[in-house]
């Protein structure tokens, strides 16, 4: 974890009291206190805050976190007058690390979940920084605080830690199936809180239909759209994520809000890639997650690539467990960003124009994969 920097405690001027025998005289800054080591800079000025070049500095020294640096100049004894001071100034170069707020999805209980009596959530915190955290979770209003596991895992992101995590609460199926009940995850962070809810309908959900559409016409060598569209699923709580052959992409990408048609729901999901990485045959495949999905299958992906030879069709099944959560420690797919509700109408636009292309897109251009990610199963006595 990056450590937070601090100011220098005290600074020190210095100077040589007789001038060696060129004429000069040698003063100097000491900075003490600050840390971390590399954090801190010097800058001489003369008296008209002109900034100058002409000076040295040492590697700080000290420990725990208590460090000490000094700097000086040259200068000729007949340049010193009490009335044109040098000037030194000590500061920390490295600000703290800003703090990143999280993306939380909350995942509903899947059918096979409920026939086994049981009502599972998942809330994912995704992204985050500083580490301290608090998930919070409420049915019908009232805060439960049994039942619920919580799971974090770092990830190092540039010169930022960032970090992930994920609580799971279990209830009965009965508490979920009342017809106004309801479940919310409150994710509490120093850069802001974040909430989800699911509710109960009582309608049978239905399962999405998913359509990865190749990229428009560009320049070579420029910046491609990659676009997954995810139409008529029901309820509307849906994850969407992007893998390039077969590892979780670096890039990031925005997946929109859901849109509400008749008693379905529909997104998006665009994908910004590298015009080489497309030409060179890259299996850039689309990862949907939904409750209707087959409790064997769990996650549907469509893959699309430029190199035909490349993509296939890979059927895979699984015999689970009575009672099972598919949980991402090891692998933090979710990098979605939510668009604007002000949006909505022009992302009701962008569905249109979608489903127009899929009429007329090329059944063969999307093949089916089917990645079933089981790193955690939980049994209920």
């Amino acid at each position: 974890v990056q450590s937070e920097s601090s100011p220098p405690t005290s600074i020190f001027a210095m100077s040589q009291c007789t001038p060696d025998s060129t004429g000069y005289v040698t003063i100097g800054c000491m900075a003490r206190g600050f840390s971390p080591a590399d954090s801190l800079t010097f800058k001489w000025t003369d008296y008209n805050t002109k900034e100058l070049s002409d000076f040295v500095h040492y590697p700080a020294f000290g420990s725990g976190g208590e460090y000490t640096k000094v700097s000086h100049m040259r200068v000729r004894k007949s340049e010193l007058d009490p009335q044109k001071p040098y000037n030194c100034e000590a500061s920390n170069s490295k600000a703290p690390p800003p703090d990143v707020r999280a993306t939380v999805y909350l995942t509903a209980p899947t059918k096979m979940d409920l026939e086994n009596e049981t009502a599972t959530f998942m809330c994912l915190a995704q992204r985050f920084s500083p580490k301290s955290h608090t998930f919070k979770w409420f049915l019908d209003g009232n805060e439960l605080k049994k039942t619920i596991e919580n799971y974090d895992k770092s990830e190092k992101k540039g010169s930022v830690t960032e970090y992930s995590a994920t609580s799971i609460l279990q209830i009965s199926a009965e508490a979920w199936k009342k017809q106004t009940s309801k479940v919310k995850c409150e994710f509490v962070h120093k850069a802001g809180n974040e909430e989800r809810e699911a509710e109960y309908a009582g309608k049978k959900p239905k399962k999405p239909t998913v359509f990865v559409l190749a990229p428009p016409e560009h320049k070579k060598g420029e910046p491609m759209t990659l676009t997954c569209y995810v139409k008529d699923f029901y309820p509307k709580e849906v994850f969407v994520s992007w893998l390039a052959d077969d590892e979780p992409v670096t890039s990031k990408y925005s997946t929109s809000l859901p849109i509400q048609k008749d008693q379905t729901f529909s997104v998006y999901s665009q994908l910004t890639v590298n015009d080489s990485k497309w030409t060179n045959g890259t299996v850039f495949s689309c990862v949907v997650y939904h409750e209707a999905i087959d409790e064997k299958m769990r996650v549907l992906t469509r893959s699309i690539t430029d190199n035909i030879e490349k993509a296939g069709v890979i059927n895979l099944s699984m015999n689970t467990p009575a009672f099972s959560v598919i949980v991402w420690l090891e692998h933090p797919l979710y990098e979605a960003s939510d668009t604007d509700d002000s949006g909505i109408a022009n992302t009701a636009i962008t569905f249109v124009f979608l489903f127009l292309i899929t009429l007329f897109y090329s059944i063969g251009a999307t093949f089916v994969k089917v990645y079933i990610f089981y790193f955690i199963y939980f049994f209920y006595s």
